[in-house]
């Protein structure tokens, strides 16, 4: 091949890769995902919690915030529930049992709430000791 060909024809190559580089180095700006749901919606979630426990404990409660304490049935290793909670990234709740016996037993809390990923805790009572309180706090 003649100097003049080879050069157009390297030319012609360096163009058909130059021309989408363009296109590649503009800054892109992308539509934000789809509109978050009204506050109100938003607001409250429903969440189905499961709570286990070790041994047979005379009496489990839990609540969240200031609200009312929710009573748990003993009579199960295991209770669930559903419930309307606010989900605000954080969320707090205080469990407190009573036992006869002073052995370490275990309460372990797992939430499910709509749309999110499933956080669980668990908390032991100590040895020698007949009452759990505890302090959980889920994020999502």
């Amino acid at each position: 091949m003649s100097p003049r060909t080879t050069f157009l024809l390297t030319l012609a190559g360096v163009i058909l890769v130059g021309l989408p580089l363009p296109g590649l180095m503009q800054k892109r700006t992308y539509a934000p995902a789809a509109s978050p749901a009204p506050a109100e919606e938003t607001a409250r979630r429903t969440v189905y919690a499961e709570l286990r426990f070790s041994g047979q404990p005379q009496q489990l409660q839990v609540r969240q915030g200031k609200e009312e304490w929710l009573d748990i049935d003993c009579s199960n290793p295991h209770s669930e529930w559903v419930w309307q909670l606010p989900l605000s990234g954080m969320m707090e709740l205080e469990i407190q049992g009573r036992w006869s016996d002073t052995a370490p037993h275990a309460v372990t809390l797992s939430l499910e709430p709509d749309g999110y990923a499933t956080r669980s805790a668990t908390e032991w009572k100590e040895e020698g000791s007949q009452e759990l309180h505890s302090i959980l706090r889920f994020s999502w």
